[in-house]
């Protein structure tokens, strides 16, 4: 009986495809100006040339009221400068590894903000951050475009079909 109980809680967690784009971008712009100092802008569409440049990645799948997962790409310049405006300018390890922890650290911030703000009364688990592979983009069902000062990150969110957006 609880775990049909559990399951018919986690099902009524429904939030439709237009909340979830404004959350995912309202998220992501209060990590990256609060935590690091950068400044936003929304974008409609990918620039023709953005496919072209080197991508830093990563991603986390989380459950709870929900089950899906999060992934972000950035534009490898631009994680640099995330990462020295996040670490400082003493670096422990490589540029390349300075990249990917800023990356798993930034989708770590915005999965945990934007679920918190689409439900403060539930409880979510999220996996630890996983780096995107070589070549790998960002990819969900919601995807959001925000230019930082200088590159393009990009956001994807996906929720399980089963609790997910309609």
């Amino acid at each position: 009986m609880q775990v049909e109980l559990e399951k018919e809680k986690m099902m009524s967690l429904v939030f439709e495809h237009e909340q979830l784009k404004r959350q995912l971008a309202a998220s992501a712009t209060e990590v990256l100006e609060t935590m690091f100092f950068s400044s936003v802008e929304e974008l409609p569409q990918e620039p023709l040339d953005a496919a072209r440049r080197e991508r830093v990645g990563a991603y986390l799948d989380f459950h709870g009221a929900c089950v899906g997962r999060l992934a972000l790409s950035l534009e490898k310049d631009a994680a640099r400068n995330l990462a020295t405006s996040f670490f400082g300018e003493t670096f422990e390890g490589t540029e390349d590894e300075d990249c990917s922890s800023v990356m798993a650290e930034l989708t770590n911030m915005v999965c945990g903000a934007m679920l918190s703000h689409l439900d403060r009364n539930s409880i979510f688990c999220l996996a630890s951050p996983e780096a995107l592979g070589a070549g790998e983009d960002a990819e969900g069902d919601i995807v959001k475009l925000l230019q930082l000062k200088d590159g393009l990150l990009r956001l994807a969110f996906s929720l399980d079909r089963e609790t997910g957006a309609h």
